[in-house]
């Protein structure tokens, strides 16, 4: 399936949620004034959960270290040469742009963590 990436990472980075983008909407259509309860300009939204990417299978998995892990698993004494090819086919698949490495994305959607923002791989 498709997926519209751009517009999902826009929707989850919006800084007011689909009830006040509704309230807000209806003041502007009637040119009402919102009541003194409805404090708009003021809300703030708290460690709000925000979007990063998307970037490509390739560009995410090789951020994380999989050529360092791979080659360091190759290089193990105990991998014989036909694991070796199979580990190195493997990872030609996940990153190569002709193959696995363009065609799929990866999104991550996260709240603010002291030392973990943004994301590893972002």
């Amino acid at each position: 399936a498709d997926v519209d990436f751009a517009a999902l990472r826009e929707s989850v980075n919006q800084r007011i949620g689909l009830e006040e983008s509704l309230k807000r909407k209806h003041f502007a259509d009637t040119g009402k004034v919102p009541p003194p309860s409805t404090n708009i300009e003021q809300e703030k939204p708290i460690n709000r959960p925000e979007a990063f990417g998307p970037v490509s299978q390739g560009q995410f998995l090789a951020s994380m270290g999989i050529v360092q892990r791979v080659e360091k698993q190759i290089e193990a004494d105990s991998t014989t040469d036909e694991q070796a090819y199979e580990l190195y086919s493997a990872l030609e698949r996940l990153l190569a742009p002709d193959q696995m490495g363009e065609r799929y994305k990866v999104l991550a959607i996260a709240r603010k963590k002291e030392g973990l923002f943004p994301p590893a791989g972002f």
